[in-house]
């Protein structure tokens, strides 16, 4: 005797759950990168910038994903510029 069974997979709640399980490889990768482009600034300048990463489920042109942010605040434009050239350079610490 066989039965009938019916299942329904929800898309937006398994997306949900990947984004939720790909965050904290996604933080990983952001803080790598972070790392890097600290100790980048750092021995450029007496007075780096603070880099900080911030992670969320954001909107994408592909969706919705987990977003890892970056940012390099520094303390005067010469800080600024090393901050985001040490960001663009150590990109590549964050390879998944």
């Amino acid at each position: 005797m066989s039965s009938d069974v019916s299942f329904y997979l929800d898309p937006s709640g398994g997306a949900d759950i990947l984004q939720n399980m790909m965050m904290p490889t996604i933080k990983q990768a952001g803080e790598a990168i972070a790392a890097r482009a600290q100790a980048m600034a750092s021995s450029q300048s007496s007075d780096p910038p603070t880099i900080t990463v911030t992670t969320a489920v954001g909107t994408i042109k592909r969706g919705e994903r987990a977003i890892a942010t970056i940012r390099s605040v520094g303390h005067d434009a010469h800080s600024n510029y090393i901050g985001h050239m040490a960001l663009a350079k150590s990109k590549d610490a964050g390879r998944v």
